[in-house]
Order: structure tokens, then C-alpha cells, then sequence
């Protein structure tokens, strides 16, 4: 790195990072999407449309972080 004074090292670093960031959010999306394809096959659109999902998620949640604290 010493003899190449006139590469500004930063500049390379900061842009491969960013492009690494960008890989890493892509794969990341790409794996979303493939979870919810893969779960919108299971779900039974006639048993989520006569559920309470909003009460059946305060349970979870309720569950998920009260195990946590014990």
C-alpha cells in the first residue's frame, strides 16, 4: 500500500464494504421471499379470515418475551 501513494485506500475500502452491504441486504431479501412463498403455501386462507390475528400475535408475543424474562 505504501508504494501506491496515489490510491486514496479509503475510498477502495468505503466502496467495498458498500458493495458487500448490498450483497449481504440482497441475500437477505431474497431469503424473505423465499419464506413467505414457502408459508403462503401452508396458511389456510379461510382459517386466517375467521382468527383474530391480532390477538393470536399479542399471545405469541405475550409468551416469546415473558420466557425471556424468567
Amino acid at each position: 500500500m505504501d508504494e501506491h501513494d496515489d490510491v486514496n485506500w479509503s475510498a477502495v475500502l468505503r466502496d467495498h464494504i458498500e458493495e458487500e452491504l448490498q450483497s449481504l441486504e440482497s441475500r437477505n431479501l431474497a431469503h424473505a421471499v423465499a419464506t413467505s412463498e414457502r408459508l403462503s403455501g401452508v396458511i389456510d386462507a379461510d382459517e386466517v379470515a375467521t382468527t383474530n390475528t391480532a390477538e393470536q400475535i399479542r399471545e405469541f408475543r405475550d409468551t416469546r418475551y415473558s420466557e425471556e424474562r424468567s
